[in-house]
């Protein structure tokens, strides 16, 4: 980074700040109007830590709506600070980048000197945005922070942030957000880390999607179906990939079976007699089909994707356009001259970055990929339960 904006003593930079709160924290103020419940609990300094549900983009911001005296600091998914502009501003307020899933000794001590500057610590345990509103297990090393450096955790229950864009859909919905301060949970106060991580994760563990706030619910949505595809990733009926799509943006269609139903603003699913169907409970069913190879254990192929892979200064070297197939024992990318082969098993960690790329952690590195035509969410369902030990079937 050539040039970064001059910060305190306390580790953020007082100009962005202001310029942050007027332009970021204004737009989003005005777009979906939160509400701030349990105001006595809501810290206005540090050093302490915040966690909560993640589903939006701007959830970080919804949590400083409130924060006028201060920015809090945090950490964030490395891929943001591939953007040149986002990473400066982002340094400027004392946000460092991580990478999802994988324990970095560089970010724990840069935590550290976070709680050292007396700053508020925004984590999200969850290790990346909801697909479908519900809980995702915590990261154990992020609880285990939390509990060892025995600060104030802060809760935070963020209501309405996923129906106002889920994070398959290509476009925003737009409702009210509800902000939740907790109680905070005070490590020492509890006999054993088990009883303290028991207790984190009961405090954000909630659906989304199901239970909403009347005040949380879009009545009104451009295109609420645009990016189905991507949750719905096969026919939930036939298993077909790809078959589940959205031509106009508003009608769900199966191309094998013909099944439709029109999507309104809070991603429920109306048929032709206008009963109502949950999202949730298709997606269910889909998950349910069991995965589909051919004879030669080939599952899934993302032709003419760029390869990259992160170097030493964590940066992303473009080794050029690959073609990815997934086997039922590893995953092959090639150029049609060279070729690089990942065992499933040797895959250490695996994440989607935004929502339409993979990426994979082996003790040599980490490597990522474009899924365009296919779904990301389905690669890494498919690497994920063939590492468990599901076996594909030839036919359905």
């Amino acid at each position: 980074m050539p040039f970064r904006f001059k910060k305190n003593e306390r580790g953020y930079s007082e100009f962005t700040f202001k310029l942050l709160r007027v332009l970021l924290i204004g737009s989003q103020r005005a777009l979906y109007r939160p509400i701030l419940v349990n105001p006595v609990n809501m810290p206005t300094t540090g050093p302490c830590f915040l966690f909560g549900n993640h589903s939006h983009y701007v959830d970080p911001f919804f949590i400083n709506t409130w924060m006028y005296d201060e920015p809090t600091a945090g950490v964030m998914t490395r891929e943001q600070f591939h953007k040149p502009v986002s990473a400066l501003f982002m340094d400027s307020v004392g946000i460092v980048p991580t990478t999802k899933y994988v324990p970095e000794p560089g970010v724990i001590r840069s935590v550290m000197k976070m709680a050292d500057q007396n700053r508020m610590i925004v984590i999200f345990p969850e290790g990346g945005r909801r697909w479908d509103g519900r809980p995702k297990p915590l990261i154990e090393s992020t609880l285990k922070l939390f509990y060892k450096m025995k600060l104030p955790v802060h809760p935070v229950r963020l209501h309405g942030a996923y129906l106002n864009w889920p994070r398959w859909a290509d476009f925003p919905r737009f409702a009210r957000i509800q902000v939740h301060f907790l109680p905070p949970l005070n490590p020492g106060d509890f006999p054993d880390y088990e009883t303290f991580a028991a207790d984190c994760k009961a405090s954000i563990h909630f659906n989304e999607y199901e239970t909403p706030y009347e005040n949380c619910i879009p009545k009104w949505a451009y295109k609420p179906a645009s990016g189905i595809h991507r949750l719905l990733y096969r026919c939930p009926e036939t298993g077909v990939d790809g078959a589940v799509n959205s031509a106009d943006g508003h009608h769900v269609v199966s191309a094998v079976t013909g099944t439709r139903y029109l999507m309104n603003a809070a991603s429920r699913l109306l048929d032709h007699r206008n009963q109502t169907h949950s999202l949730l409970d298709i997606y269910d069913r889909m998950q349910e089909i069991p995965m589909l190879a051919n004879k030669q254990n080939y599952i899934l192929c993302e032709t003419n994707t760029p390869l990259l892979k992160l170097n030493h200064s964590y940066q992303l070297d473009n080794l050029g356009i690959y073609t990815a197939t997934m086997y039922t024992d590893s995953i092959s990318l090639t150029d049609g001259i060279q070729r690089v082969e990942f065992a499933m098993q040797d895959i250490l960690y695996i994440s989607i970055e935004q929502n339409h790329k993979i990426s994979l952690t082996l003790r040599e590195g980490t490597w990522q990929f474009f899924v365009i035509r296919g779904s990301a969410l389905q690669w890494q369902h498919y690497i994920r339960r063939l590492q468990a030990g599901h076996k594909p079937v030839t036919s359905l």
